[in-house]
């Protein structure tokens, strides 16, 4: 159950984190089930030469964040100029074959290192609109510790202007690219997930503190003076639908906040 927000503060400074929960013992908590994977800060320098389990390749720009150690892999993370992304569970997501990638004249990446391929290669936000055309997910999973692992993912990135985009891989590897309304989860694929969220433009940050009077004569007053109408039928389920659109309305319908607070109010709205 991964979820990410997006929140900016008064004077523009953009916000931006996730959750993440993930059927991979992170810190040694299930021996029986260990695959030798250890969530560590990575700090990646610009220059360096990337070991890749595909094909090794050189950071351009320096990043840092969450991965596993003696890995490419980050879960999450942020480059030198701002630009943040990270990776997210999507059952939709597709791969392909070496050979079909190369032929369509793609460059193939392994899914579990993009997040750390983009956060090395890439500025912007609108770096990656111009190029994300050109890479291609291979179906080859990725060994851990002489263990095979796969995991079905997509991607979302934000830069500091706020832009942000999401990358499906759902077509034989190959990226679809949405625009981020602010808040990535999980399946189904985020175009879904966008029209879902209008069925709940009704809801809003207001109380509803007068009686009502129904045609039949029936008055209705509001329970504990009207608050927190405004949001009935706000989901609270733990579902990825649920947690987008919940996520979405709780990031815009909080008050306006000073950039010192943004920490604390980015972790409130999860």
């Amino acid at each position: 159950m991964c979820t990410n927000i997006e929140i900016t503060a008064k004077n523009g400074e953009h916000f931006w984190g996730r959750t993440m929960d993930l059927a991979l013992p992170m810190f040694g908590e299930d021996p029986e089930h260990d695959l030798g994977a250890r969530g560590m800060i990575t700090t990646i320098p610009a220059g360096v030469d990337i070991d890749s389990q595909l094909a090794n390749w050189q950071a351009d720009y320096a990043a840092m964040g969450i991965g596993i150690g003696g890995t490419p892999i980050l879960f999450d993370g942020i480059n030198e100029h701002g630009l943040a992304g990270d990776l997210q569970v999507l059952f939709e997501s597709t791969a392909d074959i070496l050979e079909n990638i190369q032929q369509r004249q793609q460059v193939p990446v392994m899914n579990t290192e993009f997040v750390t391929y983009v956060l090395t290669h890439f500025k912007s936000v609108k770096e990656i609109r111009e190029n994300y055309q050109n890479f291609a997910v291979v179906d080859q999973p990725t060994m851990l510790n002489g263990h095979s692992i796969s995991f079905p993912l997509h991607y979302s990135f934000v830069d500091e202007s706020g832009d942000g985009v999401v990358l499906e891989p759902v077509d034989n590897g190959s990226f679809k690219l949405y625009d981020s309304v602010g808040v990535v989860t999980n399946s189904p694929e985020y175009n879904w997930h966008t029209v879902n969220l209008r069925n709940y433009i009704a809801l809003n940050d207001l109380n509803i503190k007068q009686p009502k009077t129904y045609k039949n004569g029936v008055t209705l007053n509001p329970i504990e003076g009207g608050t927190g109408y405004g949001l009935t039928g706000l989901p609270g389920t733990y579902t990825s639908p649920d947690r987008l659109v919940r996520s979405f309305m709780v990031a815009n319908l909080m008050d306006d906040f000073e950039a010192e607070d943004g920490i604390a109010q980015l972790y409130a709205a999860f």
